[in-house]
């Protein structure tokens, strides 16, 4: 690959942020100062000024001024009512000609648009006439009719009609170029056109769309900051970064602050309409997604990406004859639109339709071959289907046609540079595994055992066998990982599922249970299948975070207090929005409660009516029903039933952790609500302490201290503002103080787990070893099901010289955090020092889950098993050891050489213990004693 340009380095090359925009003015006196402000986003000021200045000698310009704000603020039929009495004549006939188009095209009037840009096309200064009649007649499916004018911009460059120091005329250029297929062509444009002036705000977006049609969000996000600084209100500018926002890192909360800002200044835009659309198809709020896009669509009728995002709709509502219907309207306005079935695509891969999108894709092609991201969204998902060799081809044929796509270019690189020099697989029954050749030796057995027994129950339970061959690869490189799975680097996740392929990260990668992740994952592979792609993500992530609860008590996350506070703030979504959940989570501690919420629901259905019932829902949804349908046929109960009687359920279940007092500072993230509550409330504590809670989350410390005053000075022992309190004073280095807001706070009974790690922090810092034993022990009495208070007594007990304590302490936490390997080993040496092999045999087991490399823990492991007369496991356990490539092979050689005894193979126990004395010359007794008989 090694002759491919690397896109985001070389081709496509943004300018650094630009400055921020002068201090708002307040009122502007002439057309420049008005325009001026305009530009900034001071539009109330800007229009102020130029309804003033209509009665002055300007008037026309300053018409058409107006105009253009207008048409930036929504103000369509206004803007286009201003535009028309002088796009026949005068002076400023080619700019008013150009508004009255650009406002007819954002009304869906396309032929009167179209009739408005010509008028003045035959103008040598119509530059903006033509690059935006290019741009409607694509709009049109008129690629041909388009190129006349599109290629005029162009020759007006060759010609130099458009010079080096015409930055506008320069982004007319590169705005043409996009247009045409040229993207190496345009990137240079737009630089040309911010050399000549660094404060243009559309050339910034228009480049930002460029690079957003190659998946280069990171340069998009720099251009649309290079705007607003220059205009922090600039409504494309907003809808843009929430589209970043979403395609970066699905941050839906940040997507909805920007749309909201967007639609202050233009309710009108339909960008904003059908990307929040978009978000409610994601959460399957089918209802608020139809109503978004009639907003769309009643502003402009014939917005492609609007009445294509209304056929994903209908097809997601699984309505055939409704689906081809949309279909059918969004080629009517564009007979050659291929870019349809991508927008569909893109919603139908959030619901893994992915053999459906595999046929999206070839009908883009078949309506135009040419369509590069057509080809790229088939190669992407055959991949995703198992169909390397097509997707592949499919990847390349992409490739060729548009060398600036990010994604197409990383999974090229990676399946050509990485994978087949590196990777290998493992025929493995109906799974086949892919792993790194370096970790085939150990992790090609361990793997095969363990997914195999988990296909094997899980088969057994759904009654149903997945097509097959299903792929599991696993990565030993983060990037690597994320690129398979999306195309782009830095998922942070580690492992995903697309229905016949699941893409992991590999033990090398990170310190996790990679056993635990896998088979999490393997579930996916039976739900997606069994509910035909169409099972909710809430169910299915639960569905197999209780998969793994039941393979392994020790894989339960320990989240019941996380639970209870989230439900008692209200920020767990009823049951039928429990999509939001993981859509709207705000941080990772939102995604945990989702994670947590969803599987202790299934959790609940599975133990009230039967695991059975849960196999029935998924074959509901897979008959096309919606999830009130499935619930009521499966379980004979309504949803709003089924959601009360599992908060009520789960309300007695964690009922004793009303005693333990936290503060859940995800229910005070609302500033300005915090400020409302205090002025309806001003003699209330309670008041002043959650807005003390909400400064301090937005990092408003001197603030909240006055609040904590205020709070306390009303009532000494409010909880909340005495654990605001503590938590400033720790963040001032005032300690003592700190403890004295704690001691209020138990004293006054409000003691709790969260109370206690404060108070043993902050006498650590103060050296004082006892009374932070003392906290951490009160912690762990409260709730010993967490791990940071075992963790803590672990390493007191080290400091203090207690070691009961601290294998009482090493025990329990390692019960609890399944994904430590070091603590886990130690345990493993400590047991085995004690000759517990029991506990050794146990925690073993969990090495292989978590530290499969680990020579020593395996070989541990094999001498448990040897004592509990598992001789055939002990051996493959040693084997494993070896393969892992231990520092003293020797203690490995003589543990197989004991396992051979056992399984009475006496030639090659000879050879085993010969291999050990080799190995350490101090063995041969003990080698000579294993050969015994």
């Amino acid at each position: 690959m090694n002759a491919r340009v690397w896109p985001l380095l070389a081709a496509l090359t943004v300018s650094p942020l630009l400055a921020h925009a002068q201090d708002a003015p307040t009122s502007c006196g002439d057309l420049e100062a008005c325009l001026a402000a305009s530009r900034g986003g001071h539009y109330e000021v800007a229009e102020q000024g130029l309804t003033r200045l209509r009665r002055g000698r300007d008037a026309a310009a300053v018409t058409v001024a107006l105009g253009r704000l207008y048409l930036t603020t929504g103000r369509y039929e206004e803007a286009a009512a201003l535009a028309r009495p002088l796009a026949q004549r005068g002076a400023v006939r080619v700019e008013a000609a150009t508004l009255l188009g650009e406002a007819e095209a954002s009304r869906g009037r396309l032929d009167e648009a179209q009739r408005a840009f010509e008028l003045v096309l035959g103008e040598p200064s119509a530059h903006r006439a033509r690059v935006m009649l290019g741009r409607l007649l694509m709009r049109r499916g008129q690629e041909q009719a388009a190129q006349l004018p599109l290629m005029a911009l162009v020759q007006a460059y060759n010609d130099q009609s458009i010079g080096d120091r015409d930055a506008e005329g320069l982004a007319y250029v590169a705005m043409a170029a996009h247009m045409l297929d040229s993207p190496h062509d345009a990137n240079d444009a737009f630089q040309a056109s911010t050399r000549a002036d660094p404060t243009r705000v559309e050339t910034q977006l228009e480049w930002a769309q460029l690079f957003l049609s190659h998946y280069d969000t990171g340069h998009a996000e720099e251009s649309v900051r290079a705007a607003l600084a220059q205009n922090p209100n600039h409504p494309v500018a907003r809808a843009l970064l929430a589209r970043i926002k979403l395609e970066q890192s699905l941050d839906f909360v940040a997507a909805a602050e920007e749309l909201e800002r967007a639609s202050a200044v233009n309710p009108n835009l339909p960008m904003v309409h059908v990307t929040r659309a978009g978000v409610a198809i994601r959460d399957m709020d089918l209802e608020a997604a139809e109503e978004h896009l009639e907003r769309a669509l009643a502003i402009d009728p014939n917005d492609l990406e609007a009445l294509s995002v209304r056929a994903a709709l209908r097809f997601l509502e699984d309505d055939e004859r409704a689906y081809r219907q949309a279909v059918r309207a969004v080629l009517a306005v564009n007979p050659r639109y291929s870019e349809l079935y991508t927008i569909i695509a893109e919603y139908a891969d959030w619901e893994h339709r992915y053999p459906q999108i595999v046929e999206m894709a070839r009908e883009a092609l078949r309506i135009d071959p040419t369509d590069a991201l057509a080809h790229a969204t088939l190669g992407i998902n055959l991949l995703r289907m198992g169909e390397e060799e097509e997707g592949l081809a499919a990847l390349r044929e992409a490739w060729r046609r548009d060398r600036f796509n990010v994604r197409v270019y990383n999974l090229l690189n990676l399946f050509e540079d990485v994978l087949e020099p590196h990777y290998e697989t493992v025929e493995a029954g109906p799974l086949v595994l892919r792993m790194h050749r370096e970790e085939r030796a150990v992790m090609g057995p361990t793997a095969t055992s363990v997914l195999r027994a988990a296909w094997d129950d899980m088969r057994r339970r759904y009654g149903f066998t997945p097509t097959t061959p299903v792929h599991v690869e696993m990565f030993s490189d983060n990037q690597h990982f994320s690129v398979r799975t999306s195309g782009l680097p830095n998922m942070g996740v580690q492992g995903v599922c697309f229905g016949q392929v699941v893409t992991a990260l590999s033990p090398r990668a990170g310190p996790f249970n990679w056993a635990q992740i896998t088979t999490h994952e393997l579930a996916h592979v039976f739900h997606i299948q069994l509910s035909r792609n169409r099972v909710p993500r809430w169910f299915t992530e639960g569905l197999a975070e209780y998969e793994t609860i039941i393979a392994r008590p020790e894989w339960q996350r320990e989240q019941d207090h996380r639970l209870w506070l989230a439900l008692q703030s209200g920020r767990v979504p009823p049951l039928r929005q429990l999509n939001h959940a993981f859509t709207h989570a705000r941080n990772a501690e939102d995604v945990t409660v989702a994670y947590y919420a969803s599987s202790m629901l299934v959790k609940y259905i599975a133990e009230r009516f039967g695991f059975e019932r849960t196999v029935r829902m998924l074959r509901e949804w897979g008959a096309g029903r919606t999830t009130e349908q499935v619930i009521e046929r499966a379980l004979g109960v309504d949803i709003e039933t089924l959601d009360a009687d599992f908060r009520r359920h789960t309300q007695e279940r964690l009922v004793a952790r009303a005693d333990d007092f936290a503060v859940d500072f995800g229910a005070h993230t609302d500033v300005e609500a915090a400020r409302r509550r205090v002025a309806q409330q001003p003699e209330e504590a309670e008041a002043h302490a959650a807005l003390a809670a909400a400064l301090l989350v937005n990092g408003e410390g001197e603030e909240a201290r006055a609040e904590i005053r205020e709070a306390l000075m009303r009532d000494r022992t409010q909880p909340l503002a005495r654990f605001v309190a503590a938590r400033v004073a720790i963040a001032r280095r005032q300690p003592r103080t700190a403890l004295g807001d704690l001691r209020i706070l138990i004293e006054s009974g409000h003691d709790g787990y969260e109370v206690r790690l404060l108070q043993a922090r902050v006498a650590l810092g103060l050296r004082n070893a006892r009374l932070a034993r003392q906290a951490l022990e009160a912690a762990a009495r409260i709730d010993p099901g967490r791990p940071e208070a075992w963790d803590g007594l672990y390493e007191i007990a080290g400091q203090m010289n207690e070691p009961q304590l601290r294998q009482r302490a090493l025990r329990a936490y390692v019960d609890l955090d399944q994904h430590n390997a070091g603590r886990n080993f130690e345990l493993m040496q400590a047991l085995a020092e004690r000759g517990d092999w029991d506990g050794v045999r146990e925690y073993g087991l969990r090495a292989v889950y978590v530290d499969p490399f680990n020579a020593e823990a395996r070989r541990l492991y094999a001498e448990a098993l040897l004592r509990a007369d598992e001789d055939r496991e002990a051996l493959t356990q040693a084997d494993l050891a070896l393969a892992a490539e231990p520092e003293q092979p020797g203690p490995v050689h003589l543990t197989r050489a004991r396992a051979l005894v056992a399984l009475r193979r006496m030639r090659d126990a000879r050879a085993a213990a010969a291999a050990a004395t080799q190995a350490d010359p101090s063995l041969a007794d003990a080698a000579r004693a294993a050969l015994s008989p």
